[in-house]
């Protein structure tokens, strides 16, 4: 069955669970963030063609992983905006190139609201963001080392 890159907003059923995901993997990087309020940031960034948007990988009614393109995801850069932002595909369905593909498809979604520049911030997969297309621009502590990285987009 081949893998279908959909938004969130049709799919509610899966919010809670992508917000499990993104919590288990992110969440001590916001002190005192709790599942409650993962759950209720990925249901409020439930856009289509706007920021904020969340995309869905999904292959025989399964959630695989998803990315979401959010105004702001480093607390310590406000001033940059907007970021391509949880990105996580489950360990059972990685090295499928389905993380390459919800990144182009936040890229997308970004070029088509006009987005000049995105933003990302990663603490590991620099690589694999360098390949798509993204430059790093520094290396932040922010409860955690992260790599800021940016993608010029054309229209």
């Amino acid at each position: 069955m081949a893998i279908h890159l959909d938004y969130l907003c049709d799919h509610p059923a899966l919010i809670a669970e992508l917000a499990e995901l993104n919590f288990n993997e992110w969440g001590h990087y916001k002190p005192g963030n709790t599942l409650e309020a993962q759950t209720e940031r990925m249901r409020a960034s439930c856009g289509r063609g706007s920021v904020p948007t969340v995309v869905v990988a999904i292959e025989n009614s399964r959630l695989l992983g998803g990315a979401l393109l959010l105004a702001h995801d480093l607390d310590s850069r406000p001033q940059l905006s907007p970021w391509l932002a949880g990105v996580y595909v489950k360990t059972e369905h990685r090295g499928r190139g389905i993380a390459s593909q919800l990144v182009t498809r936040i890229v997308e979604e970004a070029a088509q609201v006009g987005v000049p520049e995105l933003y990302l911030c990663t603490p590991n997969a620099q690589a694999l963001y360098a390949k798509l297309g993204w430059e790093e621009v520094e290396e932040v502590d922010d409860n955690g080392r992260v790599t800021v990285m940016k993608r010029r987009l054309t229209r």
